[in-house]
């Protein structure tokens, strides 16, 4: 499934006259995402490291992963016959800074996410080489799905959406937040999603003034907002979406509802190749500030997503990114007024070569 990911991530960091990153050449990347790892080899365990330079790429495991790796792993780098697995015998990192690879290289290249012991063992083992942090170089690449990615991208949103509807019925005056949650949860596992692609946030009443709320032990109430954050894991790929039930009769949350939902409807209208994601963010901003509810609004309107629930691109005030086809990213505005009630509506959206296309399919009647 990598699509010879490794040689396109070569010609890009390792191409003649060009740099990896603001101009720092390097001769050496090492990659150490897990969720980087497996969009560029397959391999689906939890420890690994990827080491790639200009034809050649080693990948590093221990032998937990022996037979998976061998399974799993494509290393299809341009010079694909001295590619290899390595099974590390003892230290990890000894074995890695001590590989042949590394002979001849002067400059490494290395993701911006490493750890800082990490970063300082690496400066001891390869003294005299230059290290240099290279930000987002393969998020760039995953920001344009591919025809698999967005299949099971979408399959995910439908694991969620499906296990919404189902459970719709319990969200009512007397049951709690947790227990909202925890059944969310368990029936993913049932539809077929490996898992929750975030802790899921059920917030109710003046909880759901808080963005990222933690569902809790608080009992819905007659006249709350819920807002309802969740999604799933399908073969490692996320989803993420965003309802806002009114329980009850409440004339400010239904005015408000009213403003996110035009703010959101009126955003995702406007998306198409080409268009600016900070315009985007201010078509759904201006809406809310012209309602009267601007500085209740204070996170960005989206973001992308796929092997992680947050990547780019995003869809904020200060974005420098453009909406292009095969870009799959949240479409969220929302209104917080503290020690009321929040409302927050969310879809994930895909730009197609025309448009756009909604994948979330959940209905949108604040009240069910």
């Amino acid at each position: 499934m990598n699509n010879n990911k490794i040689t396109a991530l070569q010609k890009n960091i390792f191409a003649k006259g060009e740099s990896a990153s603001g101009g720092k050449e390097v001769d050496l990347f090492l990659i150490t995402g897990i969720n980087n790892i497996f969009y560029l080899t397959g391999f689906t365990g939890s420890s690994a490291v990827l080491l790639v330079t200009k034809k050649d790429a080693v990948f590093f495991t221990d032998f937990r992963y022996k037979e998976q790796s061998a399974r799993e792993v494509t290393l299809d780098c341009r010079k694909a016959s001295s590619a290899k697995i390595v099974i590390v015998k003892n230290s990890l990192w000894t074995e890695i800074t001590s590989h042949s690879i590394f002979k001849g290289v002067k400059k490494v290249g290395f993701e911006y996410s490493i750890d800082y012991s990490t970063y300082e063992y690496l400066k001891t083992k390869l003294k005299g080489r230059k290290l240099t942090p290279l930000r987002n170089k393969i998020e760039d690449f995953r920001i344009i799905k591919n025809d698999y990615e967005i299949a099971t991208i979408t399959k995910a949103v439908e694991i969620a959406d499906t296990v919404f509807s189902s459970i719709t019925h319990l969200i009512k005056p007397g049951i709690s937040e947790e227990e909202i949650a925890v059944e969310f949860e368990y029936q993913i596992r049932k539809n077929g999603g490996s898992g929750i692609s975030f802790q899921t946030i059920v917030a109710s009443g003046p909880n759901a003034a808080l963005p990222h709320a933690i569902a809790g032990s608080r009992k819905i109430k007659t006249g709350d907002t819920v807002v309802f954050d969740c999604g799933a894991i399908y073969k490692r790929y996320c989803s993420d979406m965003t309802r806002t039930l009114i329980i009850g009769k409440n004339p400010l949350a239904e005015k408000v509802y009213k403003i996110v939902l035009e703010a959101q409807e009126t955003a995702i209208k406007a998306i198409k190749p080409g268009v600016s994601l900070k315009k985007i963010d201010t078509i759904a901003r201006n809406i809310i500030t012209k309602a009267g509810y601007g500085k209740y609004f204070g996170h960005s309107l989206g973001h992308g997503i796929g092997l992680d629930v947050h990547e780019p691109p995003k869809s904020s005030p200060k974005s420098e990114d453009y909406a292009k086809p095969g870009m799959i990213f949240s479409v969220e505005p929302g209104i917080y007024l503290p020690g009321k009630l929040g409302v927050r509506i969310e879809d994930l959206v895909l730009v197609t070569d025309k448009g756009v296309k909604i994948l979330t399919k959940s209905n949108k009647c604040a009240h069910l």
